[in-house]
């Protein structure tokens, strides 16, 4: 179960994690132009709900909200990098910790020329291993905009559930206009049992 001791261990130094294709780590100042070409593309932030980054000096700014929510431990932000050690091609994260209820949310992105490839699919799973095992997290869940069917398949191929759906509840500031929101969750059970 999550506890202090699990989050400290959690949080002791930055975890990274590793799959057949994939090294995730912390993200980084050296970071600052290949996530700012991430997350400028309007592809990438589309189903985001916000604008996309409006220059390199507010993705430095972001990466250090990164640290600071590392630091208070508030949030897991990885970068998603190919192995042994290409370029950021993604994030991974884990936010939105409730430890009193043994929770958190996960989220993503990844470079559009990264897409179809199943890259993301590893990423998620190893991510999710560690939340489950390390963390003793008991649920995770994933909020997405209904239209983002990839998003929806990979939560669904890797065992989440849909368990709400709340109707034009976010105002999208880009395309001025209020969005669905779809609710999934996993269960450490079931992601056992899969």
């Amino acid at each position: 179960m999550i506890h202090s001791d699990a989050l400290a261990a959690a949080f002791a130094r930055f975890p990274t994690l590793t799959t057949d294709r994939c090294l995730l780590r912390a993200i980084t100042p050296a970071d600052t132009a290949a996530l700012f070409e991430l997350e400028s593309d309007p592809q990438v932030t589309r189903y985001l709900g916000r604008a996309p980054m409006p220059s390199l000096e507010a993705t430095a700014r972001r990466i250090e909200s990164f640290r600071t929510q590392f630091d208070t431990r508030q949030a897991l932000q990885w970068g998603v990098v190919p192995r042994p050690d290409g370029p950021l091609i993604g994030t991974c994260v884990f936010w939105h910790l409730r430890p009193a209820h043994y929770r958190a949310e996960i989220g993503y992105m990844l470079s559009p020329a990264w897409w179809g490839q199943g890259v993301m699919s590893e990423v998620v799973a190893a991510v999710l291993d560690f939340g489950f095992a390390t963390m003793g997290l008991h649920s995770v869940d994933a909020q997405i905009d209904p239209a983002n069917a990839a998003s929806r398949r990979l939560l669904e191929k890797l065992g989440f559930v849909q368990e709400a759906y709340f109707r034009e509840d976010y105002f999208h500031p880009v395309e001025q206009r209020f969005t669905d929101t779809a609710i999934f969750s996993l269960l450490v059970s079931g992601w056992r049992a899969r």
